[in-house]
């Protein structure tokens, strides 16, 4: 018997997941570069430093957030 492959779903199996991969590993690095930086500007006393590192990890944690959402809604759909 032999199985039969659905190449348009592996052509974009090809780009989605490099794709997908490159933006949860950049929406964590936002979150820890942003939450290490606004942890120094506090302890310097630059309070406007801090708060754009504060929005900097809050931007990267929801667009982290968005993205495991839209993978586990992408993954459990029937189709």
């Amino acid at each position: 018997m032999i199985a039969s492959v659905d190449s348009a779903a592996l052509l974009e199996l090809v780009w989605a997941a490099p794709l997908a991969a490159i933006i949860v590993v950049t929406a964590w690095g936002l979150v820890v570069y942003g939450t290490t930086r606004a942890g120094e500007a506090r302890r310097n006393g630059q309070s406007a430093s801090a708060a754009l590192h504060v929005a900097i990890a809050t931007v990267g944690g929801a667009l982290f957030v968005a993205a495991i959402v839209l993978g586990l809604i992408v993954t459990t759909a029937k189709g």
